[in-house]
C-alpha cells in the first residue's frame, strides 16, 4: 500500500480507493469535473494549530502569507483561528478586509508598492508596513505628509544569507531585490528619529521560500538579533521583530523538512528573553499539504523511446514544474494489481516544459483514470492562469463529509 498520509495526512487508501477527509475523490471529480483543486480544511487548521502551539515561552503574531493562496475560504478559516495576514499587494489587503481580517493584524511587505497601495494601506490603518527602500521610505512620508496621517514600519534587512532553496525563491542574498544592505539600516534609524509621520517599531527579515534546513534560519535570526542589539545600544527603541517564513514542505520522497518544534525553540532561544513583539508569516507550511489537485487522463500517448501520460491539468493551472523545476509526487485515486511502467507525465499546453514528471514509474494507467498532484496548496491556484484559454481549475474544499466550491 503506497503511504500518501506523509504528504498529507487526511489523504488515505480505504480499500483501493482514494480518499481526502472521508470523501472519496472519485466523487468528487463526478460531481466537480476535472482538473480540480481540492484542499483538505482540517489539515489547514491543523497546521495552523500545530505551529502556534508549538511555541511555549513566547506568543507571536502569526500572520499568514496570503501570496501561497488568496483563497476566500482560505482566509476565513485562518481568520477565525486567529491569524493577522502578510500581504504583498492592494488587491490582498482588500481581500482580507473583506473577509473579515482586522486592519491591525495586517502587515504590508512586498518591494513594490505603488503610491495607491501605500496610500489604501495607510487610509485603513493597518498595522506596519515592512519597507524595503530608503525610496520606499520617503513615498511613505510625503503620502503620510498628503494624508496627516503617521504610520508603523518595520524596515525589512537583508542579511546576505544563503537559504539554500532554488534560486528563484532565495531572497536574503545581496544580488536578490528584497531588503535594505544592514550597514544603512542605522542611518535610516537616525534620519527617521522622532519623525512625526514614520514610526520605525523595527525589523523584518525573510530570506527565502521552501526551506529544507534550520541553518540558514539561523544563521539570520543571529544576525538580526545582533542588529536589534546594536540598535539598542545606540539610543534606539526597537519594539517588533518580523522573522518572515519560508519552512519547506514534502513535495517528493527527496524533500527534507525542517521540525517545527526545533525552528521555534530556535525563536524562543534567541528572542525570548528581549522584550519583542514577535512577528512570523508562514505561508506554504500552512497551506501546502492541504491541497491536492485532481486530474484525469486524456489518453496515453507511445512514443518511440517513452509514454506520454497526458493530464487534463497543465502548466496553466500548476506552474511551479515550468517555472521551478519543482517535481510534485503523483498518485492513481484508483490502485490497481497492474504493472508499474515508466511514463513522461505532461499536460495539455502548447509548451514543452509542460511536464510535471519524467521518467516516473506508476501503476499502468489508461484513459479517463484519475490521478492526483500531491502537495498543490501553496503556489499553485494562485499562480494559475487561463493560458491556451483552458478555464481555470475549480477549488473544492473539503471537511469531514462535506465538499464546497470556493473562490
Amino acid at each position: 500500500m503506497i503511504d500518501i498520509s506523509k504528504y498529507n495526512n487526511e489523504l488515505r487508501y480505504r480499500g483501493n480507493n482514494l480518499f481526502l477527509e472521508n470523501v472519496a475523490l472519485n466523487n468528487i471529480a463526478k460531481k466537480f469535473k476535472t482538473p480540480t483543486f481540492c484542499y483538505s480544511s482540517s489539515l489547514i487548521t491543523n497546521n495552523f494549530n500545530i505551529f502556534k502551539h508549538s511555541f511555549k515561552k513566547i506568543q507571536p503574531l502569526i500572520c499568514y502569507a496570503m501570496k501561497a493562496n488568496f483563497n476566500s475560504y482560505v482566509i476565513k478559516i485562518l481568520e477565525k483561528l486567529g491569524s493577522g495576514i502578510d500581504v504583498v499587494s492592494k488587491g490582498e489587503l482588500k481581500k482580507c478586509l473583506d473577509n473579515g481580517v482586522s486592519a491591525n493584524k495586517i502587515v504590508f511587505s512586498g518591494v513594490g508598492k505603488t503610491d495607491d497601495e501605500i496610500e489604501f494601506a495607510l487610509k485603513n490603518k493597518i498595522k506596519q508596513i515592512n519597507v524595503e527602500s530608503l525610496e520606499e521610505l520617503k513615498d511613505i512620508e510625503k503620502i503620510c505628509k498628503k494624508l496627516r496621517v503617521n504610520t508603523n514600519v518595520c524596515l525589512r534587512v537583508n542579511p546576505d544569507i544563503n537559504a539554500k532553496t532554488h534560486d528563484k525563491i532565495s531572497t536574503g542574498r545581496l544580488e536578490d531585490k528584497f531588503g535594505i544592505p544592514n550597514d544603512q539600516i542605522k542611518y535610516i534609524f537616525q534620519n527617521y528619529n522622532n519623525n512625526k509621520f514614520i514610526n520605525i517599531i523595527g525589523l523584518s527579515i525573510h530570506i527565502g521560500s521552501q526551506i529544507e534546513s534550520l541553518d540558514p534560519f539561523r544563521n539570520a535570526f543571529k544576525k538580526i538579533k545582533k542588529q536589534v542589539l546594536d540598535l539598542r545600544k545606540n539610543g534606539f527603541e526597537v519594539s517588533t521583530i518580523d522573522l518572515g517564513g519560508g519552512i519547506g514542505i514534502k513535495y517528493n520522497e527527496k524533500s527534507r523538512i525542517v521540525d517545527v518544534e526545533m525552528y521555534t525553540n530556535l525563536i524562543e532561544e534567541l528572542f525570548s528573553d528581549m522584550k519583542l513583539e514577535i512577528i512570523i508569516e508562514p505561508g506554504r507550511y500552512i497551506v501546502g499539504s492541504s491541497g491536492i489537485i485532481l486530474t484525469r487522463v486524456i489518453r496515453v500517448k507511445k512514443g518511440k523511446d517513452k509514454n506520454f501520460l497526458i493530464l487534463d491539468a497543465g502548466m496553466n493551472n500548476l506552474l511551479r514544474p515550468a517555472l521551478y523545476g519543482a517535481k510534485h509526487s503523483i498518485f492513481p485515486v484508483k490502485l490497481s494489481s497492474k504493472r508499474k511502467v515508466l511514463y513522461d507525465i505532461v499536460g495539455p499546453i502548447c509548451e514543452s516544459s509542460d511536464v510535471f514528471m519524467k521518467n516516473a514509474k506508476i501503476q499502468e494507467l489508461n484513459k479517463d483514470d484519475l490521478v492526483v498532484i500531491s502537495s498543490t496548496g501553496a503556489y499553485s491556484s494562485c499562480m494559475a492562469s487561463d493560458y491556451n484559454l483552458r478555464p481555470k481549475a475549480q477549488e473544492v474544499f473539503v471537511k469531514e463529509k462535506k465538499n464546497k466550491s470556493f473562490k
